[in-house]
């Protein structure tokens, strides 16, 4: 049971630290993030107001509060990571947990 236990816990804890960027497009999708954004406003960089993946991320975490997406911070980082990779392409140097 123990084994069991630490098992689990160690998959929690390492699935946390790395972005997923498909589950980041899923969440992007399935939260109609599109109902407020048009694509144009990712692609642009003269539109864009962010300059740094922490700036971006943050920026993902006020929207899923704005529109109640309750998404947990892991969920953040896998939507970030998954813009970041399809159109900011920042450094992004930080762990999910930050």
């Amino acid at each position: 049971m123990i084994k069991l236990m630490t098992t689990t816990v160690l998959l929690i804890l390492s699935t946390s630290l790395y972005a997923d960027k498909e589950n980041g497009k899923v969440l992007f999708d399935n939260s109609k993030c599109l109902e407020c954004h048009n694509i144009e406003d990712f692609k642009d960089k003269d539109l864009n107001k962010v300059k740094t993946f922490k700036e971006m991320k943050d920026q993902v975490f006020a929207c899923s509060i704005a529109n109640d997406a309750m998404w947990f911070d892991d969920e953040v980082y896998d939507v970030s990571t998954y813009l970041n990779h399809e159109y900011y392409h920042f450094k992004q140097k930080e762990q999910a947990s930050e």
